[in-house]
């Protein structure tokens, strides 16, 4: 992407700050920008939080409204969103991926967005990429199978961060929390405790476009699996986590059929289930024995 001149920035006074975790998937930032048009909203900040050599981010267009926050402490996604919602200068954050690429309305639907009241968060809709590779479907059917278009929209006990919107203050409210990233699932749990309420707009899109090879998503899915398994046994008594621990092996059995139950409702993945089934299985015993370690480890 050839550099847009600088704009005066509008100060501090952001309507929204687009958050983009950028790891291992610089290769789709010129077509997210391409898409966004930063020059077109000068009153959004974008901050693109990565790990990465800067060589590699040279597609981020030179502009007042959109910066490099290098990582904190870890490259990975829940670290580098965490990042970005310290640094933003928003009230309202949309957090999403470099491996997904908004639909052209994308960021008028998150402008429009009121976030009244009891209503914490909106999450959107995570389609795939068309003509995917075999990693690229599996992955997709291990994370975002539960956030399709075909999801009717309304209120929901739990969003996809890759595409959603959250208050800052909220977030900030949880430091305890975010300490250790924003990982959403304890979020949202911590949120839906206080009365607060959670809401799926299928018509605020996303497309999941991955970058990660199998080898890279594996030691991914084995790290994630830690910190998930960790943090929920902080919060259980010790007869718990060890009947967890000895549950354990039953995780993946668990896994797959809450995934194969979400793709069945979607008859656009019944074709491809059995062709997407051996990497499905390698990424959810990787997740698998990361959750165990993490209740071990705690």
């Amino acid at each position: 992407m050839v550099n847009q001149p600088e704009t005066r920035s509008p100060g501090n006074n952001y309507e929204l700050t687009v958050i983009i975790a950028e790891e291992m998937a610089a290769v789709n930032l010129q077509r997210i920008f391409r898409v966004l048009q930063p020059e077109s909203y000068p009153r959004v900040e974008f901050l693109v939080c990565s790990g990465s050599d800067r060589s590699l981010l040279c597609d981020i267009p030179v502009r007042a409204n959109v910066r490099i926050i290098p990582a904190q402490s870890d490259n990975r996604i829940p670290a580098l969103w965490a990042d970005g919602i310290r640094a933003a200068k928003a009230e309202k954050v949309a957090l999403t991926s470099a491996h997904c690429i908004p639909e052209t309305d994308w960021l008028d639907r998150l402008l429009a967005c009121p976030l009244d009241g009891i209503q914490v968060a909106i999450g959107g809709a995570i389609e795939n990429a068309k003509n995917d590779t075999r990693i690229g479907r599996a992955i997709y059917l291990l994370r975002y199978v539960r956030y399709t278009g075909a999801r009717p929209s309304g209120l929901a006990e739990d969003l996809a961060a890759d595409n959603a919107l959250y208050r800052k203050a909220d977030i900030l409210a949880h430091e305890d929390l975010l300490k250790i990233g924003f990982w959403e699932p304890s979020f949202h749990e911590r949120f839906l405790a206080e009365g607060k309420s959670l809401e799926f707009d299928n018509q605020l899109i996303v497309v999941h476009h991955n970058c990660y090879t199998a080898k890279q998503f594996i030691r991914q899915r084995y790290s994630h699996g830690i910190e998930f398994g960790a943090a929920r046994a902080k919060a259980m008594t010790g007869t718990k986590r060890l009947m967890m621990i000895t549950l354990s092996p039953l995780i993946p059995v668990v896994f797959t059929r809450k995934i194969m139950a979400y793709a069945r409702k979607d008859k656009r993945f019944n074709p491809g289930l059995k062709r997407d089934m051996g990497w499905l299985l390698v990424f959810i015993l990787a997740w698998s024995a990361g959750e165990t370690v993490g209740y071990i480890r705690k």
